[in-house]
């Protein structure tokens, strides 16, 4: 893993072509000297797991092994070929077999968010997609920089994390659609990073 430890996340669902626009941006965020941590669900996950070099993805399993403890919106066969070439996985990231599966699923958010250093980049296929939200209010929670793409909806209409508004994200190809939050005046970002530039 890199230095430069960014974060990605979204839906589990996304819409026709949101998994190219996903390895897309794994791709430039890898190209500019960072490493990626993603979670174990279908869509986003998915798509950087197909997307980016194994050596350059840290994957948090809410499963175990084989599959164990998945559930219909895992990505186990993304995983396991992810593992099968070399890529870092780490089994029961949200909590062993034991713990609910809904608070499994929370476990490993917190884990991909607290593994990050250098910022979170969220792909939203709806407004209300609760793990999208919830990682992202804990990156800002942390002073990450957080960069959100609202897949077919404005992303005035993406959840508030705190004190502070979205931005559209101005440069860029790959950063075209894309909104960073802006923390109120007087809160300063971690890293003093932004994504989107």
């Amino acid at each position: 893993m890199g230095s430069r430890v960014f974060a990605v996340v979204g839906s589990r669902q996304l819409p026709s072509g949101g998994a190219a626009l996903v390895g897309g941006v794994a791709r430039v965020l890898v190209r500019s000297g960072g490493s990626l941590v993603v979670g174990c669900a279908t869509g986003a996950d998915a798509a950087v797991l197909n997307s980016v070099p194994s050596s350059l993805v840290l994957c948090l399993s809410a499963f175990g092994r084989g599959g164990a403890g998945s559930c219909r919106v895992s990505a186990v066969q993304q995983v396991q070929a992810h593992h099968a070439a070399g890529g870092a996985v780490q089994w029961w990231a949200g909590g062993p077999a034991s713990v609910p599966l809904p608070a499994r699923l929370r476990g490993r958010t917190a884990a991909v968010v607290a593994a990050a250093n250098s910022g979170l980049v969220a792909f939203f296929g709806s407004p209300a997609s609760r793990g999208s939200a919830l990682a992202c209010r804990m990156a800002a929670g942390r002073g990450l920089p957080v960069v959100a793409f609202p897949l077919g909806f404005h992303g005035l209409q993406l959840p508030v994390l705190g004190a502070g508004q979205w931005v559209p994200c101005e440069r860029g190809r790959v950063w075209s659609g894309a909104w960073q939050w802006q923390v109120a005046p007087g809160l300063e970002l971690q890293t003093g990073l932004a994504i989107c530039e």
